[in-house]
């Protein structure tokens, strides 16, 4: 009888975590792959804001999901405005395809919202296998930079996503101008 009971709760319990979905970003690791390489490069992203921006991203009215629109980089590059880079991942609303070399750009503009040094993290995103392949630091905001990031595959999406990196004493956030290209 203990048997046919432990056996039938194993069932069960099989039954139950197979139906366990877990998001592919919470498996993600942290770790970079390391044939993907960022290169910096002069900026020509302006320090002001984009008078019509393909794109403004909000960190506290804008969701923390990855994005479902596609950008054909090849019809035009994509602008975007970073009005508040928080604690949480804050992605483009639209994911790119690299060009045939699997190369992509991004030329930002940082300043600080509340305190003078706030570093941002930019993340690039694969959306085919739903995880972070590199991460990239800026120096201190404000700043700006143009990053070339190589080896990527020329057949998979990217999105990029940026988070401001806390000093534990206060609540930094950054805000500026993106421009993806390829």
């Amino acid at each position: 009888m203990k048997k046919s009971i432990i056996v039938l709760l194993l069932m069960i319990s099989v039954l139950f975590l197979g139906n366990i979905t877990v998001s592919a970003k919470s498996l993600d690791n942290n770790e970079n792959d390391e044939s993907i390489t960022i290169t910096e490069l002069p900026s020509s992203a302006p320090s002001e804001f984009y008078e019509n921006p393909s794109d403004v991203l909000n960190g506290s009215l804008r969701s923390i999901e990855e994005p479902i629109y596609f950008w054909d980089l090849n019809s035009g590059d994509y602008y975007g405005n970073l009005i508040e880079v928080r604690q949480h991942w804050l992605y483009t609303n639209y994911y790119f395809l690299p060009n045939s070399s699997g190369i992509l750009y991004l030329d930002y503009s940082i300043q600080p919202v509340e305190q003078t040094g706030t570093k941002m993290r930019i993340g690039v995103y694969n959306m085919s296998t739903g995880k972070f392949v590199k991460y990239y630091t800026s120096p201190p905001s404000p700043t700006a930079i143009c990053i070339q990031v190589k080896d990527l595959n020329p057949n998979q999406h990217y999105a990029f996503a940026f988070l401001a990196i806390r000093d534990p004493l206060a609540l930094n956030a950054v805000q500026g101008t993106i421009r993806v290209f390829n």
